[in-house]
């Protein structure tokens, strides 16, 4: 423990971290996020959003699966409230998400506003990196690693919304669905470079677990693959510790 202590202590500084935190939201994450909305944004054109709707909706939404169910209640002609609400289902896993990320950055951003601004930006992409940062660097310096990352794949992923909005006549429907699901693919590599055995059991279970539940229970089948391959992963590799 006081190895790891030290070693955080002499981590980067919050300039350093901040720089490291460019390149690494300038590189894969961005890249994939930007492959990602280019689905969506040829989607959304497809469900008749206009392109400040479809921009719109990635800033503030952040969340492919509520962002796909919008466009599709839309499309649909749904009342409101009910898209609302299935917008905030859809999104409902990234309270825990959110619940430990600003409980873990609570002591460097005392703001009620900069921790709303700290959830706002997270992702699936970029909530383990910004977890990750704050085991290997002092909190501060992993808060400055942390917003760069999350605000230029925000940034990214407006840009390729309006870009697959533009591109979406020449956007064959295969490409446009196979884009929306890049951003799974490059979540499930993010987790399998994690070494504890007890996360890659997790990931392992899900993506065995996800095709049957889904296939049985389309509405619930990500909250019961999460939820059953987790308790695997506990019950075989968590009671040991």
């Amino acid at each position: 423990m006081s190895e790891q202590k030290s070693g955080i202590e002499h981590g980067p500084n919050r300039g350093e971290a901040f720089r490291e935190g460019v390149r690494h939201g300038l590189a894969v994450p961005s890249i994939v996020v930007f492959a990602t909305m280019l689905g969506y944004g040829s989607l959304a054109h497809a469900n008749g959003f206009s392109a400040f709707e479809a921009v719109l909706s990635t800033a503030l939404v952040w969340a492919m699966p509520g962002q796909v169910a919008m466009a599709d209640l839309k499309a649909s002609g749904a009342d409101l409230f009910v898209t609302l609400l299935a917008v905030s289902m859809a999104s409902i896993r990234f309270f825990p998400m959110a619940t430990i990320m600003v409980g873990t950055f609570r002591s460097v951003a005392p703001h009620p506003l900069k921790r709303i601004l700290l959830a706002q930006l997270m992702s699936a992409s970029t909530w383990p990196m910004g977890m990750a940062a704050a085991q290997r660097m002092s909190l501060p310096s992993a808060l400055a690693y942390y917003w760069p990352v999350g605000g230029l794949c925000i940034i990214m992923g407006c840009i390729g919304t309006l870009a697959g909005y533009w591109l979406s006549a020449d956007m064959p429907a295969t490409i446009r669905l196979t884009l929306v699901f890049l951003n799974v693919i490059f979540l499930s590599l993010l987790f399998a470079l994690n070494r504890d055995r007890l996360v890659i059991l997790a990931v392992c279970a899900g993506a065995v677990l996800g095709p049957p539940l889904h296939s049985i229970e389309p509405n619930y089948g990500v909250i019961l693959t999460g939820l059953i391959g987790g308790t695997i992963a506990y019950l075989i590799l968590g009671k040991r510790r």
